[in-house]
């Protein structure tokens, strides 16, 4: 078996890179039951399209920026001149000559230097979009994949209240058919219908998980293949960030949102943004300023009829446009140039706004959720499963109801069930909080040394 694997992998390394990803993943998943949060998280990060892309429009801007550097092409001319009409001879008239001529244009003031100041920008763009997409794309994979990894979790607990079920109608049974007062068919025919609840439960969190495999095939361009997915590590939670979640708590206590966010990656691209626009706005007013023009020719005349010699012609001369008659035109593209600058700070700030809430709304989400745990650990959960096994006694001495025990044998799986959905939710949110928080620090830190 594991020879025709290896054949049938080594047929697929043949076929185009797209089906060479979704072979590797199939791969994966046939050699390990479970698929881990940081699989997923390499996967989406490795195969995304517009990474793969980033690179080459990041080349493209180099290249651009080289090409900025450089001024246009010089022009050469040739031409006969003041040629007579009454013989085209060219030593009968004395200004009759063979010219050829070159001419450069310099560049507009500082213009292409200032072109090599907006494609470096805009690759960094490229490069603070890309870190952005690539966090993007962590913290979506690792949502579909939470919502899998909730409704597993969800049948594991059906599966244990089917158990549940189970021994409470052996119970049943047994005290039925010893006679002992109390146990009647009724009581078996309570927990059965019990069961049978059960199972439409079972169907439906089954459905669930189908549906959480489907929202997750996206990212991987294929179905999901794995049974189960494995428990998620604290480093995976945290986007493979190397820190603890309670390392993460005290930063975010520390930090100040509205400063710290400026530095975030999405953040960071819209002011590289106004970065591109400001030297678009420096071109525009470069072109205020007037462009000159070289130029040199030789001009090769013949010696005359009589054989008297004739000298040859050197021009020299330098042309110079006047922008001075459109400045009306000029200060228009000015102040278009202006706009579309003070737009992009306009955005950078909201997006610094927008992420400062967003890290609030969840902090104060992460704060209820943690209250709400330690309730349910520390109060109700014990609490239940105590009044779970006195009901029990108490039907088995003939003071209690088989709806009783039912209800607190079903409450305890309730409790499983509200404990999973806070976990998750926890889990959720840390993502979340790892997506904001985390990039900051280090992008801050180069974002400032390379501007040392």
């Amino acid at each position: 078996m594991k020879s025709l694997i290896s054949s049938i992998c080594r047929l697929r390394l043949t076929l185009p890179y797209a089906i060479i990803s979704v072979s590797v993943f199939f791969s994966m998943c046939t050699h390990s039951a479970a698929l881990s949060l940081s699989q997923t998280q390499q996967h989406v990060v490795a195969n995304d399209p517009f990474l793969e892309g980033s690179n080459y429009r990041k080349k493209a801007l180099e290249n651009e920026k080289m090409a900025a550097d450089y001024w246009s092409n010089p022009q050469l001319s040739s031409s006969i001149q003041n040629l007579p009409t009454n013989g085209f001879s060219l030593n009968q008239e004395p200004m009759t000559q063979f010219k050829v001529g070159i001419k450069q244009a310099l560049p507009r003031g500082d213009v292409n230097t200032l072109k090599q100041q907006k494609y470096a920008a805009k690759s960094k763009v490229v490069s603070a979009e890309s870190v952005s997409r690539a966090l993007w794309l962590k913290r979506e994979a690792s949502v579909d994949w939470l919502n899998w990894y909730y409704a597993s979790q969800r049948e594991v607990l059906v599966d244990q209240e089917r158990k549940l079920l189970e021994k409470l109608l052996e119970f049943t049974q047994s005290h039925y058919t010893q006679a002992i007062d109390g146990a009647s068919q009724q009581d078996i025919l309570q927990v059965r219908i019990a069961q049978l609840a059960l199972e439409d439960k079972a169907t439906q969190t089954h459905q669930l998980v189908e549906e959480a495999k489907a929202r997750l095939s996206k990212w991987f361009g294929a179905p999901i293949v794995s049974t189960k997915p494995d428990a998620p590590s604290d480093k995976s939670i945290l986007l493979g960030y190397e820190m603890s979640s309670k390392q993460l708590s005290r930063l975010i206590d520390q930090s100040e949102p509205f400063t710290l966010f400026q530095y975030h990656p999405e953040a960071q691209a819209l002011k590289l943004q106004t970065r591109v626009k400001a030297a678009e706005l420096a071109i525009e007013k470069e072109q205020t300023k007037a462009q000159w023009t070289v130029d040199a020719s030789y001009g090769y005349r013949q010696d005359a009829e009589n054989g008297a010699s004739r000298a040859d012609f050197v021009s020299i001369g330098v042309n110079v446009d006047l922008p001075f008659f459109n400045r009306a035109k000029q200060n228009a593209l000015i102040g278009a140039a202006a706009s579309r600058m003070h737009a992009k700070e306009t955005e950078f700030r909201l997006k610094v706004n927008a992420l400062a809430s967003q890290a609030e709304v969840l902090r104060n989400r992460l704060t209820s959720l943690s209250e709400r745990e330690v309730l349910y650990l520390n109060g109700l959960k014990q609490e239940v499963e105590q009044l779970a096994a006195s009901i029990l006694s108490a039907y088995a001495s003939d003071e209690a109801s088989i709806e009783d025990v039912v209800r607190a044998q079903l409450r305890q799986v309730e409790i499983e069930e509200t404990l999973l959905s806070i976990d998750v939710q926890k889990m959720e949110t840390l993502i979340m909080l790892a997506y904001l928080y985390l990039p900051v620090s280090s992008y801050a830190q180069s974002t400032v040394g390379a501007s040392r």
